[in-house]
């Protein structure tokens, strides 16, 4: 039996990080919006014997481990897990904020989640700092920690169509942090209870249609000083209607929310003479 299987992504609507923690990782407060089915994995078991897994990768490539791997020997170490032949179509370049690899292990976790004892449920934390709001954070959620303290918000908000827009660049989280260290020398621009109250803020406003601008991220102004194209993606979402853009996770994806589809087409014509745009996804 082949089991399919859908793969969410996100954007940070904001995301502040307040200090370091002692365990190495980051603190961090943040405002997710889920993008739902850009990716997709089946999975087929294999009862053979001496048969080892096979996690094969279409559209776009995956350097280095998978974090599938990973998932599979988080769930080997509870029970006993039949081989596993798992197809994956990669939409999301690795390097683009957008939270696809933490997609794919929840979409992967959830379904070997369903198949055994509560006792034997892998966590999300365990596959990555992303994946517990793909597993519990529904459509709209706060994130803080490293991501791992996850509260989904049952709040009635308008129906956002959303244009993302990836670079030929991509920017892993190491060297991000790397610069953002080297912008602010261990010091950042807001406290916890700041970067809860502005995302707060930010959730009032799009919630009455508001329109809010450059959303907050501290990794925004290191990109910039990076990548001097990103003022021309911003000024084009603002010309063309939209609520509120940024830059999603620590890069390299920019985005924008609409109320209206129409901005859609508009921000199409406005991007086309963008050389440096690899990819334009629309979300509705």
């Amino acid at each position: 039996m082949i089991h399919c299987l859908q793969s969410a992504a996100k954007v940070n609507i904001t995301l502040r990080v307040t200090g370091k923690r002692q365990d190495g990782y980051h603190e961090l407060r943040s405002f997710f919006y889920a993008l739902p089915a850009i990716e997709s994995l089946t999975i087929e078991p294999d009862y053979g014997h001496n048969v080892k897994d096979v996690i094969s990768v279409t559209g776009e490539m995956i350097r280095g481990r998978n974090i599938l791997e990973d998932v599979l020997a988080a769930a080997r170490k509870r029970r006993g897990v039949d081989p596993l032949h798992i197809r994956l179509h990669k939409v999301i370049p690795p390097g683009s904020g957008l939270g696809g690899g933490s997609g794919n292990a929840a979409a992967l976790i959830s379904w070997l989640n369903s198949l055994g004892e509560e006792d034997e449920h892998i966590r999300g934390e365990e596959a990555g700092s992303d994946v517990p709001f793909f597993l519990n954070g529904g459509k709209w959620a706060f994130a803080g920690g490293r991501g791992e303290h996850v509260e989904s918000l049952g709040v009635d908000m308008p129906h956002f169509h959303v244009v993302v827009v990836i670079p030929l660049w991509g920017m892993s989280t190491a060297r991000a942090f790397s610069l953002l260290a080297a912008e602010y020398g261990g010091l950042f621009p807001m406290n916890e209870d700041e970067a809860e109250k502005e995302r707060a803020d930010i959730l009032s406003q799009l919630g009455s249609k508001r329109a809010c601008g450059l959303l907050p991220n501290d990794f925004c102004t290191v990109l910039l000083k990076e990548h001097l194209e990103y003022a021309d993606v911003f000024n084009a979402f603002q010309e063309c209607g939209s609520l509120g853009w940024g830059i999603t996770g620590s890069g390299s994806a920019a985005f924008g929310l609409f109320i209206h589809k129409d901005g859609f087409s508009r921000m199409i014509r406005s991007c086309s003479h963008m050389q440096w745009i690899r990819k334009i996804l629309l979300v509705e």
